[in-house]
């Protein structure tokens, strides 16, 4: 548990390489970057938990539907905050998991970065996006 997001971000760089952008600090898991940023907004903190998916590309309309698609069941199956955007750099596919960075230890979201790749890398394959 943490009381400066600075510190989970400390110990993250413990545990996976990282590298420090200009837009904060990028970690890589296996191959994809991950970048936690943290939010505020009258008292309540948050980090999203950004995950680079190279393996799947959003180039036409039939992929985009399918990521409209799957916003919305993960928004109606879970109380989580979750949701697919494209990265700023390329037509690549974001998983993107919004969790309270206060409640969390540097392994917790290690280990939830990991299921979610496998998950979130399953499901897409299964959809063929």
């Amino acid at each position: 548990m943490y009381d400066k997001f600075d510190d989970l971000l400390r110990d993250m760089s413990a545990r996976r390489p990282s590298q420090k952008t200009q837009f904060g600090q990028v970690f890589f898991i296996n191959d994809h970057s991950v970048s936690l940023v943290a939010g505020e907004m009258q008292g309540i903190h948050w980090m999203d938990i950004q995950i680079e998916m190279p393996r799947f590309r959003v180039d036409n309309l039939e992929s985009a539907k399918k990521i409209l698609i799957a916003n919305r069941e993960m928004g109606m199956a879970t109380p989580i905050p979750t949701w697919f955007a494209l990265s700023e750099k390329q037509d690549v596919l974001v998983f993107i998991n919004r969790l309270d960075w206060r409640h969390v230890t540097a392994e917790v979201v290690d280990s939830h970065v990991l299921r979610c790749i496998e998950q979130m890398e399953q499901a897409l394959m299964t959809e063929r996006v």
